[in-house]
């Protein structure tokens, strides 16, 4: 696995706040350093977490585990584009981000396709329209999205109204992954 850091998003994220710190009348670097400090107190344990499930990902690829799980999910045949986006539906449901659901489940959905011979970009985008279904209904966005409004204590009436549409949208892309997996 080679690291290319000129490539990375975060690289070009970095170098804007550094030219925006250089070229800024009001902002300079000992008041960024300390804006930096606030914000990694707020979000070191998010940033942990995504660092592990990202590090669970790799292991799980590289340990050859994606393409174990690949092997059983196959045996449900052609009929797996279906259950496609399902997976990544629960998958953005558990952690909160489509980022870390195609981090998880991305290399199952191509190990899963190479073996029933249909399109692994079908399904592994299928996997995150699943997941996209899902951020409707994830703990996270719910928590995020009262505490937004000032809504706090109301997640259950956010989760009643949005639930319904999101089993509705899941069962649409569903649906059309199984017809675009026929073509």
């Amino acid at each position: 696995m080679t690291l290319n850091i000129i490539g990375q998003t975060g690289t070009a994220i970095l170098l804007t706040i550094i030219i925006t710190i250089l070229m800024s009348k009001k902002v300079n670097f000992k008041d960024a350093g300390r804006l930096f400090g606030v914000t990694f107190k707020e979000l070191w344990l998010p940033v942990l977490t995504i660092c592990f499930i990202l590090a669970i990902s790799k292991i799980t690829t590289y340990g050859g585990l994606s393409a174990a799980m690949g092997q059983g999910i196959a045996k449900a045949g052609n009929v797996f584009p279906v259950l496609s986006p399902i997976l990544g539906w629960i998958g953005v449901f558990m952690t909160g981000s489509v980022v870390n659901n195609n981090s998880l489940f991305a290399p199952i959905q191509a190990s899963v396709a190479q073996q029933i011979g249909t399109s692994g970009s079908l399904l592994v985008s299928a996997n995150t329209v699943g997941g996209v279904a899902a951020k409707l209904i994830s703990p996270q966005s719910i928590a995020i999205a009262t505490a937004a409004v000032k809504q706090v204590g109301k997640e259950s009436e956010l989760l009643k109204m949005t639930l319904k549409y999101s089993v509705c949208l899941l069962i649409f892309i569903c649906i059309w992954t199984f017809i675009l997996s026929l073509l």
